[in-house]
C-alpha cells in the first residue's frame, strides 16, 4: 500500500505542477488578448472577432484546472462542524465516504467531459472556427487531474481507518 500510495502521490505533484503552469499560462494569454481586445475596441476603433471567446475558453479551463489545485491543497469550501464533533473511529470513514462520493462525480464529470467532446467533436466554434472538442477537453483534463489527487487522499483515508484513529486536528487546514 505504501507503494502504490508513493506512486499516486508523485503522479498528484505532477500533475500539480502541470496545472500551476497550465493556470500560469492560461491566465497571462486571457490578460494579453483582454487588453489587445480593449485597446483595439477603444483606441483603434476595430474589435478583434475571436477575443471574447478564447478568453471564455481560457477562463473554463482555468476554473477547471484550478479546481484541481484547489482539491490538492485542501482549498475547497468545507462544512466542518459535523467533522469536528466526530469520535476518532467515525472519522476516517466519514472522510472516506466524503471522498467516495467526490470521485463518484468525478468519475461523471470526465465521462460527460469525453462524450460531449466526442459529439461536437465536428462542431466548430463560432469565431475562432476550431473544434469544439477544446473547450470540452478542459472538463476531462480538469476531471482526470482532480481524480489524480483525489487517490492519494482516499488512499491516506483508507490507511488511518486500519491504523490508528485520528482526531479532528490532524485533518488538514481550509
Amino acid at each position: 500500500m505504501k507503494t502504490l500510495q508513493r506512486l499516486f502521490e508523485t503522479a498528484s505533484r505532477f500533475c500539480m505542477e502541470a496545472a500551476k503552469g497550465m493556470i500560469l499560462l492560461f491566465m497571462v494569454a486571457m490578460s494579453v488578448i483582454i487588453m489587445m481586445q480593449v485597446f483595439s475596441r477603444y483606441v483603434l476603433n476595430s474589435s478583434i472577432s475571436w477575443s471574447e471567446e478564447i478568453a471564455r475558453y481560457l477562463m473554463i479551463w482555468t476554473a477547471l484546472v484550478g479546481a484541481s489545485v484547489a482539491l490538492r491543497q485542501g482549498s475547497h469550501v468545507a462544512i466542518t462542524l459535523v467533522i469536528e464533533r466526530l469520535n476518532q473511529k467515525a472519522l476516517p470513514w466519514v472522510l472516506l465516504a466524503g471522498k467516495t462520493g467526490m470521485a463518484f462525480f468525478l468519475f461523471v464529470l470526465i465521462k460527460e467531459g469525453i462524450a460531449h467532446g466526442s459529439f461536437f467533436v465536428g462542431q466548430k466554434s463560432p469565431a475562432m472556427e476550431v473544434s469544439m472538442l477544446w473547450p470540452y477537453a478542459g472538463l476531462f483534463i480538469g476531471g482526470i487531474f482532480m481524480f489524480i489527487h483525489l487517490i492519494p487522499l482516499m488512499l491516506n483515508d483508507i490507511g488511518l481507518i486500519f491504523r490508528k484513529p485520528v482526531s479532528p486536528s490532524s485533518i488538514p487546514e481550509r
